[in-house]
């Protein structure tokens, strides 16, 4: 079999005939297949196998394909995802985007071009060698550069950090940012996504539990707060914590110690947390589906990250980063992204953020034989996206950005009527960050 050995794809669709159908074609070529026909089944295998690529529907019962995208992004977020679907629309690609899938194919399925892209994916997990998981912080943004002094100032201290803002947006770089360069730096950090765990597993795996606290607890276990002491925790999506959970949290910030499932002896603990979330919690806490007291412990210090849309000069230095970082990664010799293509990324209004982006650049990557990124090597979803600016071949790539700043400056100024504060509530800036904007751009 060759480049195929141990390749394993799960294929997912409530429509068994397809699931049997297409893993007897890949069988054929050489492929390792598993099937699920409902999401529930689809988490399930993934309990209990190690798969190297998911080709998952849209439309199916109890739970679509696109929920299940975004479960597995939170939970598996290491292989990747294909979607199908005999119903195309914009929505559908572009929420597939948005949390990640690698490609969109409409049914019925054009089997030779997906078992070339099958072939280029098997290839590249070959190549792959062992990355470093440290990524740093690329931005050319005056609304980053305000960030990162939050991070150098806020770093240092014990306070509590509440990082903000879309999903994709790199809210977990930053909290390895801040304990990377924080006196725990020698200490662990752990991180855990809330909205991934079920409730009652998620206080066991914080906590811990002893041996007998529950039917399965056949050994005592140390949760992330013993493991991550005197070091970080990081707390993904802790909007989605349960009630009952947040209280156990605000002790742990108050008291500094926990207990154990089965036990009553109190540990005293020595954690740092940084939480983050993608959702509003303040209209969670007037649902009263988040606690006050507690948001007011965590968000001693808030950092809001922009969505990439928002920070476009930043699109060409992330990409031009992953295109080192991948080409590195599968042994390639690629230089440079052309102009054309350079046009789309910046186009583009990146819904699933930075992580998106990194996902377009992978499989750009991946799918490159030359030493130059094309618009043939971008995923054909990208293909038909509107762009204003034509590169020619010596522009400066800075001006042309600065160009499409000050379109959207003036706009917002225009809806204002020329008042720069509520042009910056428009644009969804801080006051300063346009004033900045409009001194380099000559418009004060």
């Amino acid at each position: 079999m060759g480049q195929t050995d141990n390749f394993t794809i799960l294929i997912v669709d409530d429509e068994e005939e397809l699931c049997q159908s297409l893993g007897e074609y890949l069988s054929a070529i050489g492929y390792n297949t598993i099937s699920a026909n409902s999401a529930d089944e689809a988490l399930a295998k993934l309990e209990n196998s190690i798969v190297d690529l998911i080709i998952m529907d849209i439309r199916m019962p109890q739970k679509d394909g696109i929920t299940l995208l975004r479960e597995l992004r939170s939970s598996f977020a290491a292989f990747p995802i294909i979607m199908i679907s005999a119903y195309i629309s914009v929505d559908n690609i572009v929420q597939s985007m948005k949390y990640g899938a690698l490609n969109f194919y409409q049914k019925p399925i054009d089997l030779k071009k997906l078992s070339d892209e099958i072939k280029q994916l098997a290839q590249a997990k070959k190549a792959k060698t062992t990355q470093s998981t440290y990524t740093p912080i690329i931005s050319k943004s005056p609304r980053m550069a305000e960030i990162l002094d939050i991070i150098e100032k806020a770093a240092p201290t014990e306070a509590s950090v509440l990082i903000t803002g879309e999903s994709g947006t790199g809210k977990e770089l930053i909290a390895h940012s801040i304990h990377y360069k924080s006196n725990r730096k020698d200490a662990p950090f752990l991180k855990l996504n809330c909205a991934a765990i079920p409730e009652n597993l998620l206080e066991s795996e914080l906590f811990g539990y002893e041996k007998g606290a529950f039917t399965g607890a056949d050994k005592q276990y140390k949760g992330k707060f013993e493991q991550a002491d005197r070091g970080s925790i990081f707390l993904d999506e802790i909007g989605d914590m349960h009630p009952n959970t947040q209280a156990k949290i605000l002790r742990v910030l108050q008291e500094q110690e926990i207990q154990r499932l089965g036990s009553n002896k109190i540990i005293h603990t020595d954690v740092r947390i940084i939480a983050a979330t993608h959702q509003d919690l303040p209209s969670l806490i007037k649902e009263k589906r988040f606690r006050e007291d507690l948001f007011y412990r965590l968000s001693v210090i808030t950092i809001e990250l922009p969505p990439l849309r928002e920070r476009r000069e930043d699109i060409i230095p992330l990409s031009e980063y992953y295109l080192k970082h991948f080409s590195l990664m599968y042994n390639k010799e690629i230089k440079k992204i052309d102009n054309e293509a350079k046009n789309i990324l910046i186009a583009h209004d990146w819904p699933g953020n930075v992580r998106e982006l990194k996902n377009c650049i992978e499989r750009a990557v991946i799918f490159s034989s030359g030493d130059t990124i094309t618009i043939e090597e971008l995923p054909p979803q990208y293909h038909n996206i509107h762009t204003s600016y034509q590169l020619p071949n010596e522009t400066n790539l800075n001006s042309v950005v600065d160009d499409l700043s000050k379109e959207i400056i003036l706009q917002a100024l225009k809806k204002a009527g020329g008042k720069k504060q509520k042009a910056a509530e428009i644009l969804g800036i801080h006051r300063k960050t346009l004033y900045n904007k409009l001194k380099k751009l000559g418009l004060e």
